[in-house]
């Protein structure tokens, strides 16, 4: 433990006044207060935060969702989104051609990393033509399709595109993929770790302890705004009720997402002595479903229309978000870039109107077993769904429910990330979880991304006019005529809804508990799916 030159300087005061004149107990218990604060303000110092898992692996190499607690300790992008827009972080400013087609940077100068190399154009070209080559950035357009980085002069960088795009700026504001890495971390050709976790951001790698924490310093020589923690421990805690309980104890000093915490987590935490919480205002993302139109049972229409009117949106609000959270008529939240368009159809709760779509299609309830069948065959669907996702399973079982008493029987299965995600894609799956990313993404990553590597490619290829959805898609990213941009999104929202590719729930938010001795308040950026250390307002 440390002790300001205060404390100290106390200390061999108390002693000079022991040896010249005496001291009273009261007297000596005055100076031991003076010593003890001093020691709290010090400690104070130090903040404790957790993860479920651990940071083995903290580069901006991959989306590992453990990574958003620590990653904007380390690593800065070259811009940022604040109020809803795209304001200067590492790059000063920024213009574009008049074709749209080079992106030139001009960057902020005398910025190190933590290794004391310059940040400079460089370093930003060898990070994005190390980026390009990166397999894991297929879905981030403004890496996978630069043509060029050319460095103009030692912070000034052009990178050209092959077309132009109103979206390709947003792209550089990934906190987790497109922020700077120091050049003496990349290996050519290794996509999977950094030599070591370096970038310019206001804290530095100190220690890693597998099995227990991950520790970072403050960065004296750090750029920007000065943080007010000297030293953050993040602790590897991975079950839910352990959180709390070190929260409850003091082991840690706050607990960050809603990926860590439940409503109902929130709630009991937030009972305990001492302990606060808040949930953020502005919803960070929708939770979603997407329905598979290419699998045997959901190629019928009238059965994803069922689906739809059969799923109690409002019950799973007020039951696993205990209210806090908006029931999603739409894809994107209110406010979202170019999604302020009417919808064609509206799907509300109605069990009757999902029956009838049912019928509809020649199906006939088994009264002894409350689900449909035809041909012998009951109406049976798979529900998967990745296991780590913030309620993933709490809304899989509430939807199974829901189903089951419009007569479709739901088979849930929980699945790591790989597997989930793999099974997506080959269209193993009749519904499943895939919200979508909030801010700078919405609409336009959600429906690029939709054509790729993502569960949305099968189930768009169930349907007719696949072709014509997938040029649209095509043509919006690679125009910058913001007019003909809105007439597509239109077009692409509507008939997203209207063919039940989707079926937003709520509009989730991120939550945060706290020791409110140490802690007075927490400020959400606008990306609140990262932790932000300045948003953390310290009790003194």
């Amino acid at each position: 433990m440390k002790i300001k030159k205060i404390g100290i300087l106390a200390l061999t005061l108390m002693l000079l006044v022991n040896i010249l004149t005496g001291c009273s107990k009261k007297e000596e218990v005055e100076v031991e207060e003076v010593l003890k604060e001093e020691v709290t303000k010090e400690e104070s110092k130090e903040l404790v935060i957790c993860t479920a898992k651990e940071l083995t692996n903290l580069t901006t190499l991959t989306m590992n969702k453990e990574n958003n607690i620590a990653c904007g300790l380390i690593y800065e992008s070259l811009v940022k989104y604040e109020n809803d827009k795209i304001v200067p972080n590492l790059a000063k400013e920024w213009e574009w051609n008049d074709e749209g087609t080079v992106l030139t940077f001009k960057l902020q100068e005398g910025i190190k990393y933590h290794d004391r190399e310059d940040f400079n154009a460089e370093s930003v070209k060898k990070a994005l033509d190390f980026n390009h080559l990166n397999p894991n950035f297929s879905g981030i357009k403004a890496v996978a399709e630069l043509e060029n980085v050319e460095v103009i002069d030692e912070y000034t960088v052009a990178i050209t595109f092959p077309r132009p795009s109103l979206f390709y700026i947003n792209d550089f504001c990934f906190q987790n993929v497109m922020s700077m890495m120091s050049p003496n971390v990349i290996e050519e050709g290794n996509y999977q770790t950094f030599t070591d976790v370096i970038g310019t951001g206001p804290y530095v790698r100190e220690s890693f302890i597998s099995g227990d924490s991950t520790v970072f310093v403050r960065n004296e020589n750090y750029w920007g705004e000065k943080p007010y923690y000297e030293k953050i421990i993040v602790k590897y805690i991975p079950e839910n009720l352990s959180r709390i309980q070190a929260l409850n104890s003091g082991e840690v000093d706050l607990v960050y997402g809603a990926d860590l915490i439940t409503y109902d987590d929130f709630t009991q935490a937030t009972s305990l002595k001492d302990i606060k919480g808040q949930v953020n205002e502005n919803p960070t993302l929708t939770r979603n479903l997407i329905l598979n139109t290419s699998s045997e049972t959901l190629s019928d229409i009238n059965i994803r229309k069922a689906i739809a009117h059969g799923v109690n949106k409002k019950a799973i609000a007020e039951g696993l978000t205990l209210g806090n959270e908006k029931v999603a008529e739409r894809l994107f939240r209110e406010g979202t870039p170019y999604t302020d368009v009417e919808i064609d159809e509206v799907y509300d709760y109605n069990v009757d109107k999902a029956k009838e779509y049912i019928e509809k299609s020649g199906w006939t309830l088994n009264e002894s077993t409350n689900i449909y069948e035809k041909n012998g065959k009951k109406l049976s669907i798979l529900y998967t769904y990745w296991t780590d996702l913030s309620l993933s399973n709490e809304i899989a079982q509430a939807v199974k429910a829901d189903l089951g008493k419009i007569g479709i029987e739901v088979i849930t299965e929980g699945k790591d990330q790989m597997t989930w995600w793999v099974d997506g894609v080959e269209g193993k799956y009749d519904i499943t979880t895939w919200n979508t990313e909030g801010s700078y993404t919405e609409p336009n990553k959600f429906f690029t991304e939709s054509m790729g590597a993502d569960p949305h490619n099968i189930s768009y290829q169930g349907l007719d006019n696949y072709q014509y959805i997938k040029g649209q898609i095509e043509e919006f990213s690679n125009i910058k005529d913001e007019e003909r941009v809105k007439e597509i999104f239109k077009v692409l929202l509507n008939e997203n809804n209207n063919n039940v590719i989707d079926l937003p729930i709520t509009y989730a938010k991120d939550l945060v508990v706290y020791n409110g001795n140490k802690i007075k308040s927490y400020n959400f950026s606008n990306v609140p799916q990262f932790f932000d250390i300045f948003g953390v307002v310290p009790n003194n």
